[in-house]
Protein backbone atom coordinates (compact mmCIF):
# COMPACT_ATOMS: atom_id res chain seq x y z
CA UNK A 1 0.00 0.00 0.00
CA UNK A 2 1.28 3.46 -1.33
CA UNK A 3 1.74 6.30 1.41
CA UNK A 4 -0.99 8.35 0.04
CA UNK A 5 -4.01 5.15 1.00
CA UNK A 6 -2.26 5.54 4.32
CA UNK A 7 -2.45 9.72 4.23
CA UNK A 8 -6.10 8.99 3.39
CA UNK A 9 -6.96 6.08 6.09
CA UNK A 10 -5.07 7.73 8.92
CA UNK A 11 -6.99 11.76 8.27
CA UNK A 12 -10.26 9.69 7.22
CA UNK A 13 -11.80 10.31 10.85
CA UNK A 14 -10.84 14.01 10.68
CA UNK A 15 -10.27 15.28 7.52
CA UNK A 16 -10.57 14.13 4.07
CA UNK A 17 -7.48 14.09 2.00
CA UNK A 18 -8.52 14.84 -1.94
CA UNK A 19 -5.16 14.41 -2.99
CA UNK A 20 -4.71 10.81 -1.46
CA UNK A 21 -8.12 10.33 -2.55
CA UNK A 22 -7.69 11.25 -6.28
CA UNK A 23 -4.70 8.49 -6.13
CA UNK A 24 -6.89 5.84 -5.01
CA UNK A 25 -9.86 6.96 -7.35
CA UNK A 26 -7.06 6.64 -10.37
CA UNK A 27 -5.55 3.32 -8.83
CA UNK A 28 -9.10 1.75 -8.71
CA UNK A 29 -10.08 4.07 -12.22
CA UNK A 30 -10.85 0.31 -13.97
CA UNK A 31 -12.96 -0.88 -11.07
CA UNK A 32 -15.08 2.09 -10.72
CA UNK A 33 -15.12 2.24 -14.51
CA UNK A 34 -17.02 -1.38 -14.28
CA UNK A 35 -19.23 -0.96 -10.84
CA UNK A 36 -20.47 2.69 -12.87
CA UNK A 37 -20.75 0.23 -16.29
CA UNK A 38 -22.88 -2.44 -14.19
CA UNK A 39 -24.74 0.36 -12.66
CA UNK A 40 -25.65 1.96 -16.28
CA UNK A 41 -26.65 -1.62 -17.94
CA UNK A 42 -28.89 -2.37 -14.64
CA UNK A 43 -30.85 1.19 -14.93
CA UNK A 44 -30.85 0.83 -19.07
CA UNK A 45 -32.64 -2.61 -18.36
CA UNK A 46 -34.61 -0.98 -15.77
CA UNK A 47 -36.10 1.82 -18.07
CA UNK A 48 -36.74 -0.20 -20.59
CA UNK A 49 -38.77 -2.99 -19.04
CA UNK A 50 -40.43 -0.40 -16.45
CA UNK A 51 -44.59 -0.35 -17.06
CA UNK A 52 -45.39 2.94 -18.92
CA UNK A 53 -47.20 5.86 -17.44
CA UNK A 54 -49.40 8.11 -19.08
CA UNK A 55 -51.47 11.54 -17.78
CA UNK A 56 -54.72 12.94 -18.92
CA UNK A 57 -55.68 16.33 -17.58
CA UNK A 58 -58.60 18.16 -18.06
CA UNK A 59 -59.27 21.74 -16.86
CA UNK A 60 -62.60 23.16 -15.52
CA UNK A 61 -63.83 26.07 -14.26
CA UNK A 62 -66.82 26.71 -11.50
CA UNK A 63 -70.04 27.25 -13.55
CA UNK A 64 -72.05 30.18 -12.90
CA UNK A 65 -75.26 31.41 -13.47
CA UNK A 66 -76.53 35.32 -14.23
CA UNK A 67 -79.85 34.17 -14.14
CA UNK A 68 -79.13 33.05 -10.45
CA UNK A 69 -78.02 36.78 -9.31
CA UNK A 70 -81.43 37.40 -8.17
CA UNK A 71 -81.06 34.87 -5.17
CA UNK A 72 -78.42 37.42 -3.38
CA UNK A 73 -81.49 40.25 -3.90
CA UNK A 74 -83.41 37.87 -2.30
CA UNK A 75 -81.35 36.79 0.10
CA UNK A 76 -81.12 40.27 1.55
CA UNK A 77 -84.95 40.91 1.34
CA UNK A 78 -86.13 37.57 3.22
CA UNK A 79 -82.66 35.42 4.00
CA UNK A 80 -84.25 35.52 7.82
CA UNK A 81 -87.32 34.22 6.75
CA UNK A 82 -85.69 31.76 4.49
CA UNK A 83 -83.16 30.33 6.88
CA UNK A 84 -85.83 29.73 9.64
CA UNK A 85 -87.27 27.85 6.78
CA UNK A 86 -84.17 25.71 6.31
CA UNK A 87 -83.71 27.39 2.54
CA UNK A 88 -80.19 28.59 1.60
CA UNK A 89 -80.79 31.40 -0.61
CA UNK A 90 -77.15 32.48 -0.84
CA UNK A 91 -75.42 30.98 -3.68
CA UNK A 92 -72.23 32.53 -3.15
CA UNK A 93 -70.87 29.54 -1.39
CA UNK A 94 -71.46 27.19 -4.09
CA UNK A 95 -67.95 27.26 -5.45
CA UNK A 96 -66.61 25.76 -2.38
CA UNK A 97 -69.06 23.08 -2.12
CA UNK A 98 -68.33 22.18 -5.53
CA UNK A 99 -64.51 21.77 -4.54
CA UNK A 100 -65.59 20.03 -1.49
CA UNK A 101 -67.13 17.26 -3.26
CA UNK A 102 -64.88 17.34 -5.99
CA UNK A 103 -62.19 16.19 -3.35
CA UNK A 104 -64.48 14.06 -1.41
CA UNK A 105 -64.34 9.87 -0.96
CA UNK A 106 -67.73 9.72 -1.33
CA UNK A 107 -66.96 11.40 -5.32
CA UNK A 108 -64.23 8.65 -5.83
CA UNK A 109 -66.10 5.92 -4.09
CA UNK A 110 -69.11 6.40 -6.65
CA UNK A 111 -66.25 6.48 -9.48
CA UNK A 112 -64.85 3.22 -8.67
CA UNK A 113 -68.45 1.80 -8.46
CA UNK A 114 -69.58 2.38 -11.34
CA UNK A 115 -66.23 1.63 -13.33
CA UNK A 116 -66.39 -1.42 -11.28
CA UNK A 117 -62.76 -0.35 -10.47
CA UNK A 118 -62.53 -1.91 -6.76
CA UNK A 119 -60.77 -5.24 -7.77
CA UNK A 120 -57.92 -3.57 -9.39
CA UNK A 121 -57.20 -0.68 -6.92
CA UNK A 122 -58.36 -2.46 -3.45
CA UNK A 123 -55.34 -5.05 -3.41
CA UNK A 124 -53.52 -3.23 -0.38
CA UNK A 125 -56.11 -4.83 1.77
CA UNK A 126 -55.05 -7.99 3.80
CA UNK A 127 -57.82 -10.22 2.40
CA UNK A 128 -60.75 -9.58 -0.18
CA UNK A 129 -60.32 -6.22 -1.95
CA UNK A 130 -62.21 -3.67 -0.35
CA UNK A 131 -63.63 -0.14 -1.31
CA UNK A 132 -61.78 1.90 1.06
CA UNK A 133 -58.47 0.74 0.21
CA UNK A 134 -59.15 1.24 -3.49
CA UNK A 135 -60.15 5.04 -2.62
CA UNK A 136 -57.09 5.36 -1.00
CA UNK A 137 -54.67 3.79 -3.63
CA UNK A 138 -56.92 5.49 -6.70
CA UNK A 139 -56.50 9.20 -4.73
CA UNK A 140 -52.64 8.35 -4.33
CA UNK A 141 -51.97 6.80 -6.92
CA UNK A 142 -53.82 7.80 -9.49
CA UNK A 143 -55.64 10.96 -9.01
CA UNK A 144 -54.70 14.54 -8.82
CA UNK A 145 -56.77 17.61 -8.29
CA UNK A 146 -54.87 21.13 -8.26
CA UNK A 147 -56.26 24.62 -8.46
CA UNK A 148 -54.71 27.67 -9.45
CA UNK A 149 -56.48 30.48 -7.85
CA UNK A 150 -54.81 33.03 -10.04
CA UNK A 151 -57.02 32.03 -13.22
CA UNK A 152 -59.66 30.44 -11.09
CA UNK A 153 -58.94 27.47 -12.80
CA UNK A 154 -58.68 23.69 -11.54
CA UNK A 155 -56.79 20.79 -13.57
CA UNK A 156 -58.36 16.98 -12.55
CA UNK A 157 -55.54 14.64 -13.50
CA UNK A 158 -55.21 10.62 -13.62
CA UNK A 159 -52.18 8.84 -14.23
CA UNK A 160 -52.53 4.99 -15.86
CA UNK A 161 -51.09 2.57 -18.03
CA UNK A 162 -53.53 2.97 -20.95
CA UNK A 163 -53.55 6.83 -22.62
CA UNK A 164 -57.19 6.47 -23.48
CA UNK A 165 -58.33 5.12 -20.42
CA UNK A 166 -56.75 8.02 -18.40
CA UNK A 167 -58.30 10.52 -21.13
CA UNK A 168 -61.97 8.59 -20.28
CA UNK A 169 -61.51 8.38 -16.66
CA UNK A 170 -60.75 12.16 -16.29
CA UNK A 171 -63.22 13.47 -18.45
CA UNK A 172 -65.66 11.16 -16.27
CA UNK A 173 -64.49 11.89 -13.02
CA UNK A 174 -65.75 15.74 -13.55
CA UNK A 175 -68.92 14.00 -15.61
CA UNK A 176 -69.82 12.57 -11.90
CA UNK A 177 -69.16 14.93 -10.25
CA UNK A 178 -71.33 17.98 -11.88
CA UNK A 179 -74.27 15.02 -11.79
CA UNK A 180 -73.65 14.76 -8.01
CA UNK A 181 -73.90 18.37 -7.65
CA UNK A 182 -76.94 18.43 -10.11
CA UNK A 183 -78.87 15.77 -8.25
CA UNK A 184 -78.29 17.37 -4.81
CA UNK A 185 -79.10 20.53 -6.43
CA UNK A 186 -82.70 19.25 -7.87
CA UNK A 187 -83.54 17.54 -4.18
CA UNK A 188 -82.62 20.24 -2.61
CA UNK A 189 -85.14 22.70 -4.64
CA UNK A 190 -87.91 20.01 -5.10
CA UNK A 191 -87.56 19.76 -0.92
CA UNK A 192 -87.49 23.59 -0.78
CA UNK A 193 -90.35 23.89 -2.90
CA UNK A 194 -92.46 21.12 -1.45
CA UNK A 195 -92.16 23.35 1.85
CA UNK A 196 -92.66 26.32 0.49
CA UNK A 197 -95.83 25.34 -1.14
CA UNK A 198 -97.46 23.78 2.16
CA UNK A 199 -96.38 27.01 4.24
CA UNK A 200 -98.76 29.13 1.92
CA UNK A 201 -101.40 26.33 2.40
CA UNK A 202 -101.64 27.43 5.97
CA UNK A 203 -101.04 30.44 5.79
CA UNK A 204 -103.57 33.59 5.45
CA UNK A 205 -101.12 36.31 5.42
CA UNK A 206 -101.02 37.86 1.83
CA UNK A 207 -97.71 39.37 2.45
CA UNK A 208 -96.15 36.06 3.59
CA UNK A 209 -97.46 34.58 1.01
CA UNK A 210 -96.10 37.07 -1.72
CA UNK A 211 -92.56 36.05 0.60
CA UNK A 212 -93.35 32.33 -0.32
CA UNK A 213 -93.87 32.63 -4.00
CA UNK A 214 -90.80 34.98 -4.49
CA UNK A 215 -88.69 31.96 -2.94
CA UNK A 216 -90.55 29.12 -4.92
CA UNK A 217 -89.76 31.55 -8.22
CA UNK A 218 -86.10 31.36 -6.94
CA UNK A 219 -86.31 27.63 -6.01
CA UNK A 220 -87.90 27.21 -9.51
CA UNK A 221 -85.38 28.45 -10.85
CA UNK A 222 -82.75 26.40 -9.43
CA UNK A 223 -84.49 23.32 -10.17
CA UNK A 224 -84.68 24.24 -13.98
CA UNK A 225 -81.10 25.09 -14.23
CA UNK A 226 -80.02 22.08 -12.57
CA UNK A 227 -82.17 20.21 -15.40
CA UNK A 228 -80.96 21.44 -18.36
CA UNK A 229 -77.36 22.00 -18.15
CA UNK A 230 -75.30 18.70 -17.75
CA UNK A 231 -71.96 21.01 -16.93
CA UNK A 232 -74.06 22.06 -13.38
CA UNK A 233 -70.63 22.85 -11.06
CA UNK A 234 -67.98 23.09 -13.14
CA UNK A 235 -67.59 24.20 -16.81
CA UNK A 236 -64.65 22.39 -19.30
CA UNK A 237 -62.69 24.09 -20.19
CA UNK A 238 -60.07 21.73 -21.62
CA UNK A 239 -61.51 18.29 -21.97
CA UNK A 240 -58.72 15.47 -21.32
CA UNK A 241 -57.24 13.89 -24.63
CA UNK A 242 -55.47 10.59 -24.81
CA UNK A 243 -51.77 11.31 -24.38
CA UNK A 244 -48.63 10.55 -26.56
CA UNK A 245 -45.96 11.07 -24.24
CA UNK A 246 -45.44 8.90 -21.46
CA UNK A 247 -44.51 10.65 -17.74
CA UNK A 248 -42.77 7.30 -16.72
CA UNK A 249 -40.37 5.89 -17.10
CA UNK A 250 -37.71 8.81 -17.75
CA UNK A 251 -35.16 6.92 -19.24
CA UNK A 252 -32.40 9.16 -19.86
CA UNK A 253 -32.80 10.50 -16.25
CA UNK A 254 -32.53 6.64 -14.92
CA UNK A 255 -29.60 6.08 -16.85
CA UNK A 256 -27.60 9.07 -15.89
CA UNK A 257 -29.00 8.44 -12.24
CA UNK A 258 -27.26 4.94 -12.91
CA UNK A 259 -24.52 6.23 -13.80
CA UNK A 260 -23.55 8.68 -10.98
CA UNK A 261 -25.30 6.15 -8.58
CA UNK A 262 -22.43 3.52 -9.85
CA UNK A 263 -19.32 5.82 -9.76
CA UNK A 264 -20.51 7.01 -6.11
CA UNK A 265 -20.74 3.04 -5.22
CA UNK A 266 -17.43 1.91 -7.24
CA UNK A 267 -15.55 4.65 -4.91
CA UNK A 268 -17.13 3.71 -1.64
CA UNK A 269 -15.86 -0.21 -2.56
CA UNK A 270 -12.15 1.29 -3.62
CA UNK A 271 -12.21 2.77 0.05
CA UNK A 272 -13.63 -0.40 1.19
CA UNK A 273 -11.08 -2.60 -0.38
CA UNK A 274 -7.94 -0.26 0.16
CA UNK A 275 -8.95 0.00 3.73
CA UNK A 276 -9.13 -3.82 3.97
CA UNK A 277 -5.47 -3.87 2.62
CA UNK A 278 -4.17 -1.43 4.96
CA UNK A 279 -5.83 -3.38 8.18
CA UNK A 280 -4.37 -6.56 6.54
CA UNK A 281 -0.79 -4.65 6.12
CA UNK A 282 -0.86 -3.56 9.34
CA UNK A 283 -2.78 -6.56 11.60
Amino acid sequence: MNSGEQTLIHQGTDQLDVVALLRLIWRYRYFIAAVAAACVVLAVALALTATLVYRAEVVVTEANDESMGGASSLANQFGGLASIAGINLAKDDTGYESQAVLRSRRLVEEFLKRNELIREFGTGSPGEPTLWFAVRDFREKVLSIDTDDDNGTTTIGIEWTNPEVAARWANDFVGLANEMMRTRALDESSRNIRYLNDQIAKTSSVEIQKVMFGLIENETKTHMLANVRQEYAFTVVDPAVAPEMRIWPRRTLMVLTGGVLGIILGVILALAHSGWRWYRANR
